[in-house]
């Protein structure tokens, strides 16, 4: 030991050292810890996601089943009704469809050019005019 040194300065320079090494391996397991709670949610998560995946499905599947048979009860209905030939309600039901199908795709392209956030969107535009003018004016 030397003699120049004070006697508390070597066993305060281990101690940081100690207290330094000990929260990096504390912090490293604390890391460990939380990547294991994630795979282990990520597990469960994949299971509910493939169930809730598999239902959106079935319901999707279902749901164009049932609009398959009002069409079909719709075409049977024209045919009582209007006592017109098989041929001719479906040709009307398609065009009837087909109209009401340009008309979605219509509503749907006038809704989808409109923007989805305007007010976060101009906030964005001020935030880069802003930071435009900060570095050119520290240049």
């Amino acid at each position: 030991m030397d003699s120049d040194a004070p006697v508390g300065v070597q066993t305060s320079k281990q101690s940081l050292s100690d207290s330094v090494r000990n929260w990096i391996a504390a912090f490293i397991h604390y890391f460990e810890l939380r990547l294991r709670l994630i795979g282990l949610e990520s597990k469960e998560t994949g299971i509910h996601l493939l169930v809730l995946a598999l239902l959106f499905v079935g319901t999707i599947v279902f749901f164009a089943g049932a609009l398959v048979m009002l069409v079909v009860f719709l075409l049977f209905l024209m045919m009582q009704v209007l006592h017109w030939d098989w041929g001719w309600c479906a040709l009307a039901s398609a065009v009837l469809l087909l109209l009401l199908s340009v008309s979605s795709v219509l509503v749907l392209r006038f809704r989808i050019v409109r923007p989805i956030f305007p007010v976060t969107l101009a906030e964005f535009k001020k935030d880069r005019e802003w930071l435009s003018q900060k570095t050119k004016s520290s240049e």
